[in-house]
């Protein structure tokens, strides 16, 4: 296989092929707009010779045709240098006859026997090359025939160093743009190189380097720029990469670490029943955290991938509502908290996936109930706002800083010390409500004030106006990255 040449050889050879064949073309233009401008001014020259013999003859005295002879062998004798003209009457009497022509053309046209219009040609007379014209002319009613010629020789001369000068330059020409097609395409793709260069310099040691910023505003520094741009998005997705699992890891090592210590602790010295049974619901309690921790970091590893299959139908926010409920109202009355939800008096159907829209939901009310201090109030709401349905948990708890509430939906971030559960959390469900809501083409939007509560909610498009849902109400769905 015939390796490809490289982008600058063949932008030099490309030039150099457009630039060859513009040349040759123009000299080939060249030398036949000077063979027609030649041949267009001997043309002229032949037909002001007939003109002036036309003058000639009409400046005679009529009927006096051998005074005429005389005074044309005067005359023409010097001016033509009696070589190429012959002029003969329509009685076929010779006004004028060079030696020359006669001895090549003994006998010429009469003007009976011409046309209207002249004749022009080409012979040879020993060493001269002759363009003649034959043409008719007409004087106080008689008619001749003129034939008269130019001799070639100095013409072609010039036009054979013209040619030889051209097949000269034509060489020179050809390299030349040879030459500048070579430079300007190394020029043109000098930027190219330096890009390739500094590219190939990058690694995930130094994603913070950067392309040459070109200030040339074309093309390339076009690409320049959108590279440039590509390897923000590149080093912020490393980043994030990093971060979550430096996140991950250490989130993960503080439950193992608690189950290591209480088993060791346990199995250090003889213990009783109940010593054993509590370490064991301390064990159960790391681990079921432990548990949900390596459940939402899956779940976001699977959206990061675009693996994470939404089953969408057709769903009734206010079961959902009521289902959650039922979970949670044994948590709320533990920690003193009251615990409202109030449903829609509408038809809130709405089309989603069950199982994410419940842990949407579990996330929004854990939220509250973690941040919310005994003896505050946390309400579930559903209502029907024109076409959609609006679902918002609302709690008396700590609140959200202004500061905080543009992050909170960042992995791993944590606003504020959680009043209930005993731990902080993972900081990770409001991240994954958020990839949730964007699932269903709606946002997680917050409203909170520091001390006096915070309030979550979301909207939803109602069934009746999703009708291509209506037609399938179970449709599965990949979730992309």
């Amino acid at each position: 296989m015939i390796p490809r040449l490289p982008i600058r050889i063949r932008l030099a050879l490309w030039f150099f092929a457009v630039f060859g064949v513009a040349t040759v073309a123009l000299l080939a233009a060249c030398l036949w707009m000077v063979h027609r401008s030649i041949v267009e001014l001997e043309a002229n020259e032949l037909q002001e010779r007939v003109r002036s013999v036309q003058r000639f003859l009409e400046a005679q005295p009529p009927k006096e045709a051998l005074s005429s002879q005389q005074r044309a062998c005067a005359v023409f004798g010097v001016t033509h240098g009696g070589k190429w003209l012959q002029i003969i009457d329509q009685d076929g009497n010779w006004i004028y006859r060079s030696i020359h022509v006669a001895e090549m053309y003994p006998r010429l046209a009469l003007p009976q026997e011409l046309g209207s219009g002249g004749t022009i040609f080409q012979y040879s007379a020993g060493d001269h090359q002759v363009r003649a014209l034959i043409s008719p002319i007409t004087v106080y009613g008689r008619r001749y025939t003129v034939q008269t010629g130019l001799t070639l020789n100095k013409t072609m001369a010039i036009l054979d160093d013209f040619h030889r000068q051209l097949l000269l330059l034509t060489p020179i020409v050809l390299l030349l743009a040879a030459a500048t097609g070579y430079t300007m395409s190394r020029r043109a793709l000098s930027p190219v190189a330096a890009i390739t260069a500094e590219a190939q310099r990058i690694s995930d040691k130094n994603l913070d380097n950067r392309l040459p910023a070109l200030g040339t505003r074309d093309e390339l520094a076009d690409m320049s720029e959108t590279l440039n741009q590509m390897l923000d998005r590149i080093e912020a997705g490393y980043r994030s990469v990093r971060e979550f699992t430096a996140n991950a890891a250490h989130e993960l090592r503080t439950p193992v670490s608690l189950i290591c210590a209480e088993t060791e602790i346990s199995l250090a010295f003889e213990r009783t029943a109940e010593e054993y049974r509590e370490t064991c619901e301390s064990i159960q309690q790391e681990s079921v955290r432990m548990g949900k921790l390596i459940d939402t970091l899956l779940a976001l590893a699977r959206a990061d991938a675009g693996t994470e299959l939404l089953y969408m139908e057709v769903l009734d926010l206010n079961e959902l509502v009521r289902d959650a409920a039922k979970k949670w109202a044994p948590q709320f009355q533990k920690a003193s908290i009251a615990y409202t939800v109030d449903e829609s008096s509408g038809d809130p159907r709405i089309f989603g996936d069950r199982a994410s829209l419940r842990r949407l939901l579990d996330i929004l009310i854990d939220n509250a109930w973690r941040y919310t201090p005994e003896g505050g109030m946390v309400s579930v709401i559903v209502w029907r706002d024109g076409h959609q349905a609006r679902l918002a948990v609302r709690d008396t708890g700590i609140g959200i800083s202004s500061n905080d509430q543009p992050r909170i939906f960042e992995r791993f971030y944590r606003a504020g010390r959680p009043q209930n559960g005993g731990h902080p959390g993972s900081g990770l469900g409001l991240a994954l409500a958020h990839w949730i809501a964007e699932k269903h083409h709606t946002s997680v939007e917050v409203t909170s004030d520091l001390g006096r509560g915070s309030c979550f909610s979301s909207s939803f498009i109602c069934v009746e106006e999703a009708v291509p849902y209506a037609r399938t109400p179970s449709i599965q769905v990949g979730a992309p990255g």
